[in-house]
């Protein structure tokens, strides 16, 4: 099946949920004990996942599914969320912001490892 068809309709979603996953990052940001939305993050990486393991977009499945890992250790208690969890966190947003800039762009997820 050609996917390139439903590629503008993930960019446009991937979108939505990365501003979203934005704003609570920053809240989060200013309040590590607020975990009321590490949920929300959680959904939003899960979401990111499951689209783009459909389109075959690698780079955004993989990491996607790496932020779940990590939210699920402090969502079990295995992890505390403190400046360094958020900044990974940031980190992870910037690199799916760039990836769906590229896709975008190029069609392609571009050379961020």
């Amino acid at each position: 099946m050609d996917m390139s068809q439903y590629l503008e309709i993930f960019i446009d979603e991937s979108k939505e949920h990365l501003q979203t996953m934005n704003e609570i990052l920053l809240v989060l940001e200013g309040d590590v004990d607020n975990l009321s939305h590490l949920g929300e993050i959680f959904r939003i990486a899960h979401t990111l996942k499951g689209m783009s393991g459909t389109m075959g977009f690698t780079k955004v499945a993989d990491l996607t599914h790496k932020m779940e890992n990590v939210l699920d250790m402090v969502r079990n208690g295995v992890l505390k969320v403190d400046s360094n969890i958020v900044d990974v966190l940031f980190e992870c947003f910037d690199a799916l912001e760039e990836y769906i800039e590229n896709l975008e762009k190029t069609g392609k997820e571009g050379d961020l490892d």
